[in-house]
């Protein structure tokens, strides 16, 4: 079993997951309306949202279902963009950008309204995000999140270092903001229930159904998956996102995987639990070199954090930093045993804007979530079912555009790492 594969199997999730239904593979040719490559949380929404608007849809996935992103994330149905609303309405426009900035607003409400309708059990639980800062550059940064967003109506509020420190059960930061439209879950059991729902919709989902070359039939197109059974449809999305390949040429090159990795603690003691978020906050912080934690459901600490700056893959998996981490910012977990640790990666785009890329006629993709994929991959899947049904989607179309030396990628990571560990000791 290799690092990605333990990366997968090793989980906190896999290990607490709830119906995880296997599904079969593509052995014979098949049609749809749509033919859709990835079984993550972007195809598997698209595959929702299409086949309740009545057309069919047939997802391949190379795994299992949730196998990449979707099954390895930290959780955190996280609002907003890495982008603050100024920066988005001066590159779309105001009159896109006001429509941008509502989807946005509305991509965690859209997870929790999934959830609700399609009775997914998955532990989600509203409780607000949390923007921890740390030293002074941190409190400006929060500042102005919340300076930004409040001018655009959203639920977002300011707070010194003694409530932060009340909220955190923690002294390590210095102020911070908390905004009530985010919210927790299990990705896996989440991503299992979309499954779920889209299949009841209609949807025809298959797992170990490596797709190998897209082919052109007319004009539809032709998914030709590993043992050679093909779909035939006349609309195609790709949503492989960190996972990208070399199935469509150039698209791999549209972002850059970066290794995030995870580790959980044993449940803990009822009297250290009370000490730690006592809120049921999920957070991350300000910091170059940030962690992101919660509580989950089964009483778990959990923290995430990107990989080693000398190794930017998933190599599975050395979390020892993250554990000391942990407890350098919460003392209280200086006994905890740590029973998890797992790894994947996510996609980073160079503008930090998800991007709903239309590589031919009526052939599109959606990737690039920089660490918000549970909300914006979600929403990019209803995007892209809605573009297929003609609608005008508020995201709008753009054409490849890859990253410049993209083969040096780790290079760049390792750099950028090692200079954001560099800042973070001298804030």
């Amino acid at each position: 079993m290799n690092d990605e594969e333990r990366g997968f199997r090793d989980s906190l999730w896999q290990k607490t997951a709830i119906g995880n239904s296997p599904y079969p593979p593509l052995i014979s040719d098949t049609s749809a309306k749509v033919v859709i490559v990835g079984g993550g949380f972007t195809g598997l929404s698209a595959a929702l949202h299409l086949s309740e608007a009545g057309k069919s849809a047939v997802v391949v996935e190379a795994n299992e279902i949730a196998w990449g992103a979707s099954g390895r994330n930290g959780g955190q149905v996280n609002p907003g963009w890495k982008i603050l609303p100024d920066e988005i309405t001066a590159h779309y426009g105001d009159g896109r950008g006001q429509r941008v900035l509502e989807l946005i607003d509305g991509a965690c409400d859209l997870v929790f309204d999934l959830i609700d309708r399609h009775n997914i059990e998955c532990a989600p639980r509203r409780a607000p995000f949390f923007r921890a800062a740390y030293g002074e550059a941190g409190k400006k940064e929060v500042a102005e999140w919340v300076r930004q967003w409040r001018a655009v109506g959203a639920p977002v509020t300011l707070k010194d270092e003694r409530q932060t420190q009340a909220l955190m059960g923690s002294t390590f930061f210095h102020g911070g903001f908390e905004d009530a439209r985010g919210g927790s879950l299990q990705p896996l059991s989440y991503a299992h229930g979309l499954a779920r729902a889209a299949e009841k919709a209609g949807a025809r989902v298959f797992a170990n159904s490596r797709a190998r070359r897209i082919e052109r039939n007319g004009s539809d197109w032709v998914v030709v998956c590993e043992n050679g059974a093909k779909v035939q449809a006349q609309h195609l999305i790709i949503a492989t996102n960190g996972y990208t390949d070399d199935l469509w040429p150039g698209l791999r090159q549209q972002i850059v995987p970066v290794a995030s990795l995870q580790a959980a603690t044993k449940p803990l003691p009822k009297d250290i639990l009370a000490t730690l978020l006592p809120g049921g906050h999920h957070l991350s912080d300000t910091r170059a070199e940030m962690i992101y934690c919660r509580i989950d459901e089964t009483g778990r600490f959990q923290i995430g954090g990107r990989g080693s700056a000398f190794s930017p893959t998933v190599q599975q998996a050395d979390t020892r930093y993250l554990q000391a981490e942990a407890i350098r910012i919460f003392p209280q977990l200086e006994n905890a045993g740590w029973e998890f640790e797992w790894g994947g990666l996510v996609a980073m785009t160079k503008n930090h804007r998800p991007n709903l890329i239309e590589l031919d006629d009526n052939a599109y993709a959606g990737m690039g979530y920089d660490g918000r994929g549970i909300a914006m991959a979600t929403i990019m899947g209803k995007q892209l079912a809605e573009l297929v049904g003609g609608e005008d989607v508020a995201l709008p179309r753009e054409r490849l555009s890859p990253f410049v030396f993209h083969r040096f990628r780790n290079l760049g990571i390792s750099w950028h790492m090692i200079l954001a560990s560099l800042k973070d000791r001298f804030k």
